[in-house]
């Protein structure tokens, strides 16, 4: 139920306390040295896979994105706020965070890819986000436009999601300026916070955003412009939720029910859960704040070891888009947000920039490959919001994707969130160059030891042979460390919550100048130190058979089921390939299992099959590529039976991928 009139909180002597007291020791720490990462348009991908869904999102995913936000009037709402036009309000309370999360993924393409008719509509668009800008900074057009009596009186009394949006604004002003050097969007931004700041602090309101995004919005800010106000207000929210005393109802819906300090098991609705812990590992960067980083381990290892999905989903339930209990992981009716598993990315970052163990990247990649690249089609411009692990084929939110949503938010953080994926896949501390994602392309590298050029082949993740080339501005001395993922080894995935029916060690193969190397491995990295010289070469070899993966006895809904994994690949089947028939599968233990890459199906992909008891075939295809055929049944854990050791990639057709280490490459 709304309410309509306004209401204010007394606030107890305790809660004033308390915040007076956190705040004035806001920032009293020091910034800890962290991984420089390598900017997302400094590492150029050139063909396969990620090329695809990069030119996907660019030609697909932005377009269809900004046409939405006009058709459905999210934009008219700016003009109509900033008196630029007439009209009402159109649409749900925090449509306004949308066209900023669209503008902030259209500003990252401009970046790799000028394109004056496009910088021209962004600039026409921002206008109006300044036009609807109060004098007193205030921006939200839901309340603007017919409810400015009621400014900031349903911030967690029927919430209207207003710090929400404006932490989406203001992310997207600060991504907007360290791309494009412009700042009218930042100036705007600014502004803003800057009246958020004369709200809410010490002795004045201490309420927090029900959704989270504020708070690592305005350390963003800080980060841009310099202005250390920002940060001690990002902190003062961090800080205040489930502060003793601030509120009379605590809720764990919204992280709310214990300081964060406190905090160890993830709990309440996915989306802000991640959203809380990279806000977390954000202020950690900045202060150093031991507590805080405790408690990012614990929420971590909460999160995937214990309610994580194979595919690097989160949040099992629809009720509150939330986390269930420990190894509560339903398929059929999973949840899993695309949102939440692109938060989870954000959290599995920022704790591999504080601390460089391959396990946070592990999760980063699972997420990336399954979780979230499932939640958008092949060409750009349908979505999932939800993403099932099974589904009959009759269910919209199993069996097909939408073109848009009322509650737009993963369409709109796709827009942001592919652009930047390149950004994910090296970077340095030191003399440490580390190699996180195999992408094929180039990339450029300053390090302390100087520019240092790299050069990548592959076929990842249809294929585990990489080549790297490393073209250094001179020749220079440092270590190359390059990720062995965890699907490599015993378990797809840090922890015991999945491992593969096989228990074997793949291992893994290393080369330098085409000589076998010794491999160092220490924290999921293979690092090898050397004085490098332009043209030196090194190789990986990562073997990709097909495995069967179970999952922890606890996680009942898996009970006498198997699920397939090749690398980082997560493999559904779906009736389309299965003569109609998917759910009702049973997957012999001892039934051979066969790789191939298909070019030509669902945009290049490898395809796992094998022949079912009777003759019956069997395909599986990687679950992100489910649903772009049209509606049929999809499965990722099988029934199982139990015949005999499981025989995998009998045989693997190469055709596709041979020799693609021989000529120059790129």
């Amino acid at each position: 139920m709304i309410h309509n009139k306004p209401t204010r909180r007394r606030w107890s002597s305790l809660a004033v306390a308390t915040c007076i007291t956190v705040f004035a020791n806001c920032t009293q720490g020091q910034p800890v040295k962290t991984v420089t990462c390598v900017p997302f348009w400094k590492v150029q991908v050139t063909e396969g896979l990620w090329s695809a869904r990069l030119e996907a999102n660019r030609n697909g995913t932005i377009p269809a994105s900004l046409a939405f936000c006009e058709s459905s009037k999210r934009i008219d709402n700016f003009a109509i706020a900033g008196k630029l036009k007439e009209g009402k309000f159109t649409g749900l309370h925090f449509n306004d965070s949308d066209v900023y999360k669209v503008i902030e993924g259209a500003a990252y393409i401009l970046k790799v890819r000028p394109d004056a008719e496009l910088e021209k509509y962004i600039d026409g668009v921002i206008a109006k986000f300044a036009a609807a800008q109060q004098s007193d900074g205030y921006l939200d057009t839901y309340f603007t436009i017919a409810r400015a009596d009621q400014r900031f009186r349903h911030i967690q009394h029927s919430p209207r999601h207003e710090l929400y949006c404006m932490g989406h604004l203001i992310e997207a002003g600060a991504a907007h300026y360290e791309v494009t050097g412009k700042k009218n969007l930042l100036t705007v931004a600014m502004k803003l916070a800057d009246h958020i700041g004369s709200v809410f602090g010490p002795e004045k309101r201490h309420e927090v955003p029900e959704h989270q995004q504020l708070e690592s919005a305005l350390i963003r800010l800080y980060r841009a412009t310099g202005e250390k106000r920002y940060l001690k207000l990002g902190q003062f929210f961090i800080d205040q939720r489930g502060a003793p005393g601030r509120r009379k109802n605590p809720a764990s819906y919204s992280q709310d029910h214990m300081p964060v300090r406190k905090q160890s098991e993830i709990v309440g609705h996915a989306v802000r859960a991640m959203y809380n812990c990279a806000g977390m590992a954000d202020l950690y960067m900045e202060t150093g704040d031991a507590e805080l980083l405790a408690a990012c381990h614990r929420l971590w290892e909460s999160t995937t070891r214990r309610k994580m999905y194979l595919t690097g989903g989160v949040g099992a339930t629809a009720h509150g888009e939330a986390f269930g209990e420990d190894y509560q992981l339903p398929n059929a009716s999973a949840y899993a947000e695309t949102c939440a598993a692109i938060g989870l990315v954000f959290f599995a970052h920022r704790m591999w920039q504080i601390s460089p163990n391959g396990e946070y990247i592990d999760v980063l990649e699972r997420a990336l490959y399954n979780g979230m690249l499932g939640g958008v089609s092949l060409i750009g411009d349908g979505f999932f919001y939800v993403n099932r692990l099974a589904s009959s084929g009759k269910e919209g939110r199993g069996a097909t994707r939408r073109t848009w949503f009322g509650c737009a938010c993963c369409p709109s953080n796709v827009c942001r969130f592919i652009p930047i994926v390149p950004g994910y896949a090296y970077g340095h501390r030191d003399d440490k160059l580390y190699v996180n994602m195999y992408l094929p392309g180039r990339a450029k590298v300053k390090m302390d030891t100087g520019e240092v050029t790299l050069i990548q082949q592959t076929k990842y993740p249809w294929d585990g042979r990489i080549k790297i080339t490393v073209e250094p501005a001179r020749d220079a001395e440092f270590t190359l460390k390059m990720r062995i993922p965890s699907w490599t080894s015993v378990n797809p995935v840090g922890g015991n919550l999945y491992r593969y029916a096989d228990n074997a060690d793949m291992g893994v193969g290393l080369k330098v100048n085409g000589n076998d190397q010794e491999m160092k491995i220490g924290n999921g990295y293979a690092s090898v130190r050397r004085k490098w010289t332009s043209g030196d070469t090194i190789s990986l070899i990562l073997p990709m058979p097909v495995r069967r993966v179970l999952a922890h006895e606890k996680v009942t809904a898996n009970t006498g089921r198997v699920a397939l994994q090749r690398g980082p690949v997560v493999y559904c089947a779906e009736g389309k390939d299965n003569a109609d028939k998917a759910i009702e599968i049973v997957l012999d233990d001892g039934m051979a299992l066969e790789a191939e890459y298909c070019k030509e199906l669902l945009g290049g992909v490898s395809v796992v099959t094998g022949k079912l008891p009777g003759g019956r075939e069997f395909a599986a295809i990687p679950y992100f590529a489910r649903a772009n055929r049209g509606a049929s049944e999809m499965n990722v854990w099988f029934k199982r039976t139990q015949t005999g050791p499981p025989t995998n990639d009998k045989k693997e057709n190469t055709n596709e991928i041979e020799g693609h280490f021989d000529g120059d490459g790129h």
